[in-house]
């Protein structure tokens, strides 16, 4: 024990008037005693009780002693040093709120085992994370009250979890101060390795990282990957157990099931369901009666099939293109060959395509050229002579020579050309014309000069696109991709709507974090989707590594005892005034 204040002591000086009262002799006092009886029974009961009336005399005199001691040493200001747990002053709790989460242990989820769990580690200042797709700092130094008011109103997310991220996170909660770092997760996470690096890293730190699994030994059947196209839905299921299982596999629309299937899945195995898209919102659900309803369904978003009023204007009684449009469902196609061009009015896009410019009549372009300005689309594709069939007034590029010997590859990546992401120069030509963009053209597809072979411009309300690949100087007509290509473009036109752009899956949706329908203008549908949360029977390992674990950090604190005697001292007069009560002198 240590003195702040060592002129405190002075005040036990205060000790020597109380004990001068006390050695006082009081001046004795006579008293006219009435008879002789009275007299020798007093004294009697004086002799008898004497001595317990002096002890009680003393125990005052020790009482006020004792309170004025205390309240004297308080000034000098005593303290003590003492050895205390870093990990007890700081300390961070990091809960893992992601879909695998929910999954049920004895008839309650691993996320309120987790908030359970919880509660026994809040201690000095608590900064709690909840972790799912990203971390989120719910509370910073904050009291245990707090903590606790907090963490009852969580609840868990339909996402990944990342607490590989939240581990550094709550490294910077703490800053230079030494802590306690504690993860309590069911640890399903995609690189177990990543996680315990970011744990050998904090540790190496003199931060003291501790993992609490919830992880219990569950059963799960799900869906774990859906594939959406305006005819076909297909939907993997995978049977995480360790045994077969018959399942039946329901498509439902409104509360109706229009199509059930049935397939027995043998264990550690996926097997593939196909049904009929619905237009509108639908779901498909598995009847497993496992311990993860997450995956049981799956929401499913189509717009209305409608197909697109297409007009071919051409001399070629046959050509790739042709075929393509004839081949598509999304396609009502009218053929019109000049001189004599019909449909103009009731079609929404037009294609001139390998036409003889001597056969338009007068005053055909221009009235599709008023179509346009009234909404309509137009596409036209090069040909040999197309410079000199009088149609270069309409084009949204200016054509140059021709040049020779160049690749097809995509500059810009959209709904019909994203299927050239990974391979984004997919075809090689011959022959094409060099050309430049007219204003306010975007070049979508080019030439290794830049020169565009496919180009998007507008007249008043309406688009016009050049295509200009030349089909038979090309080696795209033979691909797999030319006449989804055709489609794809039509339909962005069209405006018909990409059903790729209705069903997410929920790590693409960073907003979102429960699954199901939303309405942003169209109607989507967002899914879980994820074999690594849905695997939650996988039993993580490794995870105590006390091998780097830094011992917990101790640090010596100062404990200043003064209000502790100050303390002591009030309720030693408290029970003062109460004996002194008891005893009849107040």
């Amino acid at each position: 024990m240590q003195l702040a204040n060592t002129l405190g002591l002075y005040a036990f000086l205060s000790l020597i008037p109380l004990i001068i009262i006390y050695l006082r002799k009081p001046k004795p006092v006579e008293k006219v005693i009435p008879s002789l009886m009275f007299l020798i029974k007093n004294q009697k009961d004086t002799t008898k009780h004497s001595f317990f009336q002096k002890l009680l005399r003393n125990l005052v005199f020790l009482l006020q002693l004792l309170a004025l001691s205390l309240m004297a040493f308080s000034i000098a200001l005593p303290y003590i040093m003492t050895s205390e747990a870093v990990t007890s002053q700081n300390t961070v709790v990091i809960i893992d709120a992601s879909a695998s989460s929910q999954t049920m242990v004895n008839s309650k989820t691993r996320f309120e085992s987790s908030i359970n769990i919880a509660k026994d580690y809040l201690e000095g200042k608590i900064s709690i994370i909840v972790v799912s797709e990203s971390p989120e700092t719910i509370l910073e130094d904050g009291t245990k009250n707090q903590a606790l008011s907090l963490i009852q109103a969580i609840e868990p997310k339909d996402t990944r979890t990342n607490i590989e991220s939240a581990l550094y996170e709550a490294e910077s909660l703490l800053g230079e101060r030494k802590g306690r770092i504690v993860v309590i997760s069911d640890f399903i996470v995609q690189d177990i390795n990543e996680l315990l690096k970011a744990k050998r890293i904090l540790s190496s730190k003199g931060i003291d990282v501790e993992f609490i699994s919830t992880w219990n030994n569950a059963k799960n059947i799900g869906i774990i990957d859906l594939e959406v196209n305006k005819y076909d839905t297909v939907a993997y299921v995978k049977n995480f157990n360790d045994e077969d299982s018959e399942l039946n596999v329901a498509i439902v629309k409104e509360g109706n099931a229009l199509e059930t299937k049935s397939k027995k899945i043998t264990a550690q195995s996926t097997e593939i369901f196909n049904f009929e898209t619905p237009t509108g919102l639908s779901e498909i659900r598995i009847n497993s009666d496992d311990d993860f309803k997450l995956d049981n369904t799956v929401y499913i978003s189509a717009p209305e099939k409608k197909q697109i009023d297409v007009l071919l204007i051409t001399n070629a009684k046959t050509s790739y293109l042709m075929k393509a449009l004839q081949s598509s469902k999304d396609v009502n196609l009218q053929i019109t060959e000049p001189p004599i061009v019909q449909g103009i009015e009731s079609n929404e896009i037009i294609i001139i395509n390998d036409i003889d410019g001597n056969l338009i009549l007068p005053g055909t372009l221009e009235d599709i050229s008023k179509k346009l300005e009234d909404g309509k689309s137009l596409i036209i594709t090069a040909q040999d002579d197309l410079n000199q069939i009088g149609i270069s007034w309409i084009l949204p590029v200016e054509l140059n020579e021709k040049g020779n010997n160049t690749k097809a590859c995509a500059k810009v990546i959209n709904e019909f050309t994203k299927q050239f992401d990974n391979n984004k120069c997919f075809a090689t030509l011959r022959n094409y014309f060099k050309a430049v963009p007219k204003n306010s053209t975007i070049s979508v597809i080019e030439a290794d000069d830049s020169s565009p072979l496919l180009a998007l411009g507008n007249r008043g309300k309406g688009n016009v696109v050049y295509y200009g690949i030349l089909d038979e100087q090309s080696d795209f007509k033979t691909q797999t991709s030319y006449p989804i290509f055709w489609n794809e473009l039509l339909s962005f036109l069209a405006e018909t709507g990409d059903i790729n752009d209705y069903n997410f899956r929920i790590h693409e949706k960073p907003l979102l974090d429960k699954v199901g329908i939303y309405d942003n203008g169209n109607k989507i549908a967002v899914n879980l989707l994820d074999e690594y949360e849905s695997d939650i029977a996988k039993e993580t390992i490794a995870l105590d590594e006390t091998g780097f674990v830094s011992g917990i950090s101790e640090e010596k604190v100062v404990v200043n005892l003064d209000l502790y005697l100050i303390i002591f001292a009030i309720l030693i007069m408290l029970f003062e005034i109460f004996y002194i009560k008891i005893r009849g002198d107040l």
